[in-house]
């Protein structure tokens, strides 16, 4: 057994635990804090206190579960599951002797629910908590408070090379920390940025064959072959990436390997081991999941794409999405070790100098962004409500938990109080998300276990390895697993049949449901009832003309390849969308007949009336609409639409094009300008009336005009006229008419009409009407002098004023001087101010 940098520190580790009962721990890359730490509290390699329980050491991944137990049980000589033991879905090697038991966070979160006490269990280890997942940070908080109420002799322990102890110490109040040297060999680190518009997968051939003389110079000279490992953000870059080096003759001695969440375990645990020496080495193409926990052997160069794919959930839509991110210093960081953990070793990043300084420290804790209702679920099964009263190391998003336990409360998993229900009990018992616990609920009732465990089982991975080429049907992979199940071979589909398996057993376990109802019908029309249970809302119809184009029963657009043998389907049930773009992309859905929309709508969608403006045939049109949310269904005449609804679709109408629809005239134009230069002069009660407010909100005030008619020309003058006093009371129409009357009374004793601009008003008057007087009208309280336009004999404008006085003395001496030969007959006095007005067209005597 070799030694380690951590080994000095293992005895005061023991010491500090014992003593405090909670410790941090960070030791970087190498240190072997997941090798050594857990057999050191065995007491395998001190004397120090040595538990007397078992101790849970909590792994974020399968892969490195297993992989933690394999180390550890070699370490000591013993095959696994002895006194080193793992346990992870659907595959666990542990027994009575057990004392170092390896899971995963996610299965130690549901031992947590079901025995809170974790009876028999002295130390909770958790290893690589920098990850910051959900299930760890959920199982933390939960565990935290066990502790306080339940096990306050249960001791804790968090170790990450990563870890911000200054700050996470101070959240655990009697925590000690430690820290451990490395040993980690330096590591060359240079940046290669992409050449213009360079593919990332030219990018890594362009550097792996920069890289690799050296590599190959020396590819003889260990015992291990060397290794390459090359980062990458998702499954689609590192299956171009393989493509693309195994077609290159210069890498025809290296061995290329992937190493991804979508491969079985067995397959990810052979990736772990090094190439025979009939290769050069090895070039293992991987995503995060090599980042931490995990040794591969000889790896001496690491390419990094800097990139991590994360999830994140969608409020607006209710659904989580793939978002591809710059990977945080941290994570680059960890991935750099990667090159260090046995020799000297170099490391190149796909990306500048510059890049990196804009780069976030730490990568978002993954209960920040997921979706609530596996979260929420979880705190109501531990009767935590949203977790207000636990300890969280970061508090989660209140407005998002509450949307989530909206959720949940809609599907009858919580009471209206958010307290978990019978169902919700069973549903949770699954460690699914919820929508595939109540599918499987449901399925009893039906009498569809079986399908529905296995439909679970495969939604509940990525997806199956080579299923691209098939398209995107569900159907296709149940048959393969079907398949692979009646042949008895081993291509990574077994642990998805096991845990099919499992739940099969336990949903049959649980008492007979009152309201059961076996279907019987073809196996294809249940699959799609089945997913129409987990997923409602993602129930597609085909848009007409546009192959591959969907609408989703929530509203939005979903897309299929047109290569895609789906994408001619009348109508889809979804289990697995994308949202990377505008539309949504399908990746898992079944083909049905819109006629299985149309039942699920006469059972949970609704009619409505639709009304609106048909220009064709130049008035209403009033339709039933059945809609299964946005998807509309059939269309019935509606002989009698609502008055409502006929308003409704008028009021649109006049918004989209205008006023000119109305048979205005003259009378309701004045009206309005009178409202609305007393609305711009005095405000309330007179009512904003701009042609541009009438337009914009003619339901304030055209609504009630509308119930009584069809069509705008049903409407007459005196309708519009009414509709633009709206709500104002006869005192204020006199009031109106005081203030900005129709009509004056003029100097020759003449009624004479008044006429409104936007903000002015102006009178039409003969000039002798006008003689003896020396100032015009003022309206409005004296707010808005009246233009006076002085006319001819012949009503033709002589002059516009509204300084009459200033007329008189002035310019009004030319224009007698010009008319009074024009117009003999009519009195043109020299002293209009001490003449008699007259309206007659004959001088006087």
């Amino acid at each position: 057994m070799g030694s380690f940098p951590i080994d000095g520190l293992l005895t005061d580790l023991c010491f500090r635990l014992h003593s405090s009962g909670t410790l941090i721990l960070q030791a970087p890359p190498g240190a072997g804090k997941t090798t050594r730490v857990p057999l050191a509290l065995m007491g395998e390699l001190v004397h120090a206190p040595r538990a007397s329980g078992r101790i849970l050491l909590i792994e974020p991944r399968r892969l490195a579960a297993k992989a933690a137990a394999t180390r550890l049980a070699e370490s000591i000589g013993e095959p696994v599951g002895q006194r080193v033991g793992y346990s992870v879905r659907n595959e666990q090697r542990r027994s009575d002797a057990t004392t170092i038991e390896a899971i995963t966070d996610g299965l130690f979160l549901r031992r947590l629910q079901s025995q809170p006490d974790l009876p028999g269990v002295e130390i909770v280890i958790f290893d690589e908590f920098h990850e910051r997942r959900r299930d760890s940070d959920v199982a933390l908080a939960l565990l935290r408070e066990a502790r306080r109420l339940l096990r306050p002799d249960l001791k804790l322990l968090l170790m990450s090379a990563t870890l911000q102890l200054k700050a996470l110490s101070a959240q655990f109040d009697a925590a000690d920390t430690l820290t451990s040297q490395g040993q980690a060999f330096p590591v060359q680190t240079r940046h290669c940025q992409p050449r213009n518009k360079e593919c990332l997968e030219t990018h890594v051939l362009r550097v792996l064959e920069e890289e690799l003389i050296e590599l190959e110079h020396n590819s003889h000279t260990g015992e291990i072959s060397p290794g390459v490992l090359v980062f990458l953000p998702g499954v689609r870059e590192i299956e171009r990436c393989r493509q693309r080096l195994m077609g290159v003759q210069r890498l025809r001695n290296w061995r290329v390997l992937t190493l991804h969440g979508q491969l079985s375990l067995k397959l990810q645990t052979e990736t772990l081991r090094p190439c025979d020496r009939r290769w050069h080495g090895r070039i293992v193409l991987a995503t995060s999941i090599a980042e931490s926990s995990l040794t591969l052997d000889g790896i001496r160069l690491v390419v990094d794409a800097g990139l991590n794919r994360h999830t994140r959930f969608d409020p607006g839509t209710g659904m989580e999405k793939l978002v591809t991110v710059p990977a945080s210093i941290a994570s680059a960081d960890q991935r750099r070790g990667r090159a260090g953990r046995q020799g000297p070793g170099r490391c190149v990043r796909l990306w500048s100098a510059a890049d990196e300084q804009r780069r976030p420290a730490q990568d978002p804790p993954e209960l920040q962004r997921a979706d609530p209702q596996p979260t929420v679920l979880d705190l109501a099964q531990w009767g935590a409500g949203l977790g207000e009263d636990l300890d969280w190391l970061e508090p989660p998003p209140k407005p998002l938990f509450q949307e989530g336990q909206q959720q949940l409360k809609q599907l009858k998993l919580l009471t209206d109080q958010g307290q978990i229900t019978a169902a919700g009990q069973q549903v949770a018992a699954f460690g699914m998300h919820p929508r595939l616990g109540l599918m499987l609920i449901q399925a009893r009732r039906w009498g569809l276990e079986t399908l529905a465990c296995d439909l679970a089982a495969l939604l509940s991975e990525r997806d199956l390895p080579g299923s691209r080429d098939v398209g995107c049907d569900v159907g296709h992979r149940l048959q393969r697993l079907r398949d692979t199940a009646r042949s008895n071979r081993h291509d990574g589909l077994g642990s998805m049949r096991q845990q099919s398996r499992q739940w099969q057993r336990q949903l049959r376990s649980l008492e007979p449901s009152a309201s059961r109802l076996p279907l019987n019908e073809p196996e294809d029309l249940s699959l799609a009832r089945l997913i129409a249970t987990a997923f409602p809302e993602w129930l597609a119809l085909a848009r007409p003309g546009r192959p591959g184009a969907f609408l989703l029963r929530q509203g939005r657009g979903a897309v299929l390849l047109i290569s895609d043998p789906l994408s001619s389907a009348e109508a889809l049930a979804i289990a697995r969308l994308d949202l990377k773009e505008r539309d949504a992309r399908i990746r898992l859905a079944v083909p049905i007949s819109r006629h299985f929309l149309e039942d699920m709508a006469s059972e949970h969608g609704e009619w409505s009336e639709h009304v609106a403006w048909n220009d064709k045939q130049q008035g209403i049109r009033a339709e039933r609409v059945l809609s299964l949310g946005a998807i509309e269904l059939q269309r019935q005449q509606l002989p009698r639409p609502s008055a409502d609804l006929v308003s409704h679709a008028l009021l649109q109408r006049l918004r989209d094009h205008g006023l000119e629809l109305l048979p205005w005239d003259e009378s309701c134009e004045q009206l309005r300008r009178r409202l609305q230069i007393a609305h711009s002069h005095l405000g309330s009660p007179w009512p904003n009336r701009t042609l541009q407010t009438l337009q914009e909100t003619p339901e304030l005030w055209l609504g009630e005009a509308s119930l009584n008619c069809s069509s705008w020309q049903e409407l007459a003058s005196g309708d519009l006229t009414e509709a633009l006093w709206s709500d104002l009371t006869w005192a204020q129409r006199r009031e109106l008419e005081t203030l900005l009357p129709e009509r004056l009374r003029i100097p020759s004793g003449r009624e004479a009409r008044v006429t409104y601009g936007d903000d002015d008003a102006v009178l039409s008057v003969k000039l002798q009407e006008m003689f003896g007087c020396s100032q015009g009208p003022i309206l409005l309280n004296g707010a808005l002098p009246v233009t006076l336009e002085l006319l001819s004999p012949a009503g033709r404008p002589l002059q516009r004023t509204k300084d009459l006085a200033g007329f008189w003395t002035g310019s009004y001496r030319e224009v007698r001087r010009e008319m009074r030969g024009r117009y003999p007959k009519h009195p043109w006095p020299e002293s209009p101010m001490t003449a008699v007005p007259t309206s007659r067209s004959k001088k006087w005597s």
